[in-house]
């Protein structure tokens, strides 16, 4: 049991108050005092520091209710009605798709931003069965969403959120079934050309010295195995099949969490090549240089630690850009240039798909002006532009 001689350690807003656990806030000019159904033990400090803390999101929201304070102090509230007995709210069901959302941690957060930026000041005290397919298109017209992607972004938890009510028999129809995703433009590659890659690692091997030596390795094995860069810093020597020539792609990291999927969530077997292999060789020699003592193969060699993302390789590209007056062009388009590489080269698309991670459709769908190599020049010289008399 936590003593009070030990208040001065407790988390903001959180005190002990007659052997039970009390926190307070001000939300409006009001101040709140809840007394709350948990011990002052460790454990139950941490649980009141995080209702505490979402209390106070909902009310930066605008969207605390009695219902909200009832539950928080551990009285008895049924799951289909608010405390003044309307029907179960938009925020009610809204809470319960991101518990219950099986979507991975940074989707789910980005879940919860969007609702409390675009849907919930319009709907978190509206009983979800009065919303309309019209309530909805006019807080559209009102959010002016700029892009397609964006607004199809936002509409995906929004749906998620209707899903969740029909099958809880909240309401009989997803309001949102009448509200299509817009069609977003799928831009074109705009990969390296070869002249351009070897110029940039040609840079990097000359201006880089001593540990950062590392990155022009790191360009190497991007520009030929197509790899994400997220995937890349992943990657760990158990990965890595010598005897067969190949090394799994599996897992990612994003922001120093490592995830078990891929971005596609699909695992992929990746064959290498005579430059990528000696890109693999040389970043496993530096790692043994340096003395590292790890089963990643790439470490950030300012941290010596796992990348916590891809900022740094980012950088030294942007500056090897710079020096050889190359056009800008993000890191991650080296996997566009390994992928127009083969295709130019008259690799079997299917081969090409499976190495990046695509399915073929979406293949042809992105790469559909480099399947015919140097043909479509070809073509076009044949057009006569002689001026007739």
């Amino acid at each position: 049991m936590v003593d009070r001689t030990n208040s001065k350690t407790l988390p903001t807003g959180v005190r002990i108050r007659e052997n039970a656990l009390e926190i307070n806030f001000t939300s409006k000019k009001q101040r709140y005092y809840i007394t709350l159904p948990h011990p002052p033990t460790a454990e139950g400090i941490r649980t009141a520091a995080k209702i505490r803390s979402d209390l106070i999101n909902k009310a930066k929201w605008g969207i605390l209710t009695e219902n909200d304070i009832a539950q928080a102090k551990g009285l008895d509230v049924t799951e289909t009605e608010s405390m003044d007995g309307q029907q179960v709210l938009f925020q009610d069901v809204a809470q319960k798709f991101l518990k219950f959302s099986i979507a991975n941690k940074d989707s789910k957060n980005g879940y919860r931003k969007i609702l409390e930026c675009h849907w919930m000041p319009y709907f978190a005290l509206t009983p979800i069965a009065n919303i309309t397919t019209e309530d909805i298109e006019e807080v559209i017209i009102d959010r002016d969403f700029q892009t397609a992607k964006t607004f199809n972004n936002c509409a995906t938890p929004l749906r998620g959120v209707f899903e969740l009510a029909v099958k809880h028999n909240q309401i009989s129809v997803n309001p949102m079934n009448k509200i299509k995703n817009r069609k977003v433009q799928v831009e074109t590659p705009d990969p390296f050309t070869r002249k351009e890659m070897e110029a940039l690692l040609a840079w990097l091997d000359k201006s880089l010295h001593d540990e950062d030596k590392f990155y022009r390795w790191y360009f190497e094995f991007a520009f030929w195995t197509g790899c994400r860069p997220s995937e890349m810093i992943a990657l760990r020597e158990s990965d890595i099949d010598w005897f067969n020539g190949t090394f799994k792609v599996n897992k990612s990291r994003v922001r120093g969490l490592e995830k078990k999927v891929t971005k596609t969530h699909t695992s992929r077997e990746v064959y290498l090549n005579e430059r990528s292999t000696l890109a693999l060789k040389a970043l496993l020699q530096f790692k043994k240089d340096q003395g590292y003592q790890t089963d990643y193969v790439m470490l950030c060699p300012k941290t010596k630690e796992p990348f916590f993302n891809e900022k740094p390789p980012r950088e030294r590209l942007v500056e090897a850009m710079k020096a050889c007056s190359i056009r800008h062009r993000p890191a991650y388009n080296a996997r566009h240039t390994y992928a127009t590489m083969l295709l130019m080269d008259g690799v079997n698309p299917m081969f090409v798909a499976d190495q990046l991670g695509h399915s073929l459709q979406m293949l042809i769908k992105r790469y559909t002006k480099w399947l015919h190599g140097d043909k479509n020049k070809q073509e076009i010289a044949k057009l006569s532009v002689t001026r007739t008399a």
